[in-house]
């Protein structure tokens, strides 16, 4: 089984190297890789045509990430996509340990993610993310904790090309959370599935200019939206037994957890988006350090 590794690059000299040639360094050989430079106005191409007899590079006009994956997956070979972030690193037996997984499960509208380690700006490790095993829920529980929050890491994730064939890539229009409205669509719309390999199988980079940091405040709007027009696709009386079981969730946080995160919705409603975001960003430092 050929796995295509798929690098999505926007003026990502500082980390490209290092990205690169995790994904050539795989202990699993049957892999291409496939960059995409997406309109690029740093040394990001110039360190790809380093690569030009190892790797496939095409170039476009600057899109956005989901524009880049799409083009990827519509030039891949392999029978699965494996999404990799051009700041983050793979461990070399990343791949591997996905396909073995894979094998076991063999469900091909099950999507493979894993653990992953936390790295700053100069490679440094300083935190490791263990991911909660939802495995053994039902799809119904799954789907609701998916509901309401993202679960998973792009750059952990390995899913079948026929998924994306039949059901859809990447959805352009959403900005940077097409990781998550891919997830939502295929699991409560076509029955797909999110399962955990409990591996460390990354290195996810944290810098100032990737936009999870850089756009906090949106990213929430924007993931509430993503939420709404999913559940309105989806027949009525299931998307009240999601909605209710939504409000059981968020009644079981402890009184701390309720008023944090009031008081973040209320402050992405009513403040100017700069001040949100240098906000935010200090109040997720600390959500990830008291973890």
């Amino acid at each position: 089984m050929i796995v295509s590794i798929v690098i999505p690059i926007y003026n990502a000299e500082k980390y490209l190297k290092e990205c690169i040639e995790s994904a050539l360094e795989q202990s699993y050989k049957k892999i291409e890789i496939i960059a995409i430079n997406d309109g690029s106005t740093d040394n990001s191409l110039k360190i790809l045509n380093k690569y030009s007899d190892k790797i496939k590079i095409l170039s476009k006009p600057n899109g956005g990430t989901a524009s880049a994956l799409n083009l990827g997956i519509k030039n891949m070979h392999g029978e699965w996509f494996k999404w990799l972030s051009a700041d983050d690193v793979l461990y070399p037996n990343t791949i591997e340990e996905l396909i073995l997984e894979a094998g076991k499960l063999q469900d091909k509208k099950t999507i493979l993610y894993g653990n992953y380690n936390i790295i700053d700006f100069h490679g440094n490790i300083i935190k490791q993310f263990i991911e909660p095993d939802y495995n053994q829920l039902s799809s119904f529980d799954f789907n609701t904790i998916l509901l309401d929050h993202y679960v998973g890491n792009g750059t952990t994730s390995l899913i079948h090309k026929s998924i994306l064939d039949k059901y859809g890539a990447f959805d352009e229009t959403v900005g940077f959370a097409e990781d998550y409205e891919l997830w939502l669509r295929l699991c409560l719309i076509h029955r797909c599935r999110l399962h955990l390999v409990p591996k460390i199988l990354a290195k996810y980079r944290i810098h100032e200019t990737q936009l999870t940091q850089s756009k906090i405040g949106e990213a929430l709007e924007k993931s509430e939206k993503i939420r709404q027009d999913i559940l309105e696709k989806i027949e009525s009386n299931q998307r009240e037994k999601y909605k209710n079981a939504l409000k059981q969730i968020k009644n079981k946080r402890p009184l701390s957890v309720k008023i944090r995160h009031k008081l973040r919705d209320n402050m992405v409603k009513v403040l100017p988006r700069s001040t949100t975001d240098s906000i935010l960003k200090l109040y997720f430092q600390k959500i990830k350090k008291d973890n």
